[in-house]
């Protein structure tokens, strides 16, 4: 009785989903429950472990930038629509290329600038959309400025 306890309680341990990182599409993926989203947002982390970005992102955090980069990308992999988002680089973006974005781009600026940015407590409090929407506004502030530049004239 004991050992069918332990082996019905080792498949209930066992993970959700294991997700293909590398052959996975955005409309798999935008197709999952929270559970698989999850266990998705835990393999991608794991697929791009020698990206910065990635590796200072908790799993919750890379499943959501996942699913923001697959609603700008619908009909590539996970993995594809992933790295372009992530390729936005808060450091040397222009306030005017962030506020002719669309919204999905916005909200990758937001990110990465929040993960550029996080010795500052006040954004680190911070939601995403709340973080990108300070973005902007300090980017009407300063339009002629870099996005960090912008940030940075915040005050804290």
């Amino acid at each position: 009785m004991k050992l069918i306890l332990a082996a019905v309680l080792a498949v209930l341990a066992a993970p959700v989903f294991a997700a293909d990182t590398a052959t996975m599409t955005c409309k798999d993926m935008m197709a999952m429950d929270a559970a698989g989203m999850t266990s998705t947002g835990t393999s991608l982390k794991t697929a791009m472990k020698a990206d910065a970005k990635a590796s200072a992102m908790t799993d919750a955090d890379m499943a959501t930038s996942a699913k923001i980069a697959c609603t700008g990308h619908p009909d590539g992999t996970v993995m594809d629509a992933l790295k372009t988002s992530m390729m936005t680089d808060s450091t040397k973006m222009a306030c005017k290329d962030m506020m002719a974005m669309d919204k999905n781009g916005m909200a990758a600026a937001g990110m990465s600038m929040k993960m550029n940015m996080k010795d500052n407590a006040k954004l680190t409090a911070m939601s995403d959309a709340d973080a990108t929407t300070a973005a902007g506004e300090a980017c009407k502030k300063h339009p002629d400025g870099s996005v960090m530049d912008a940030m940075k004239a915040m005050k804290n």
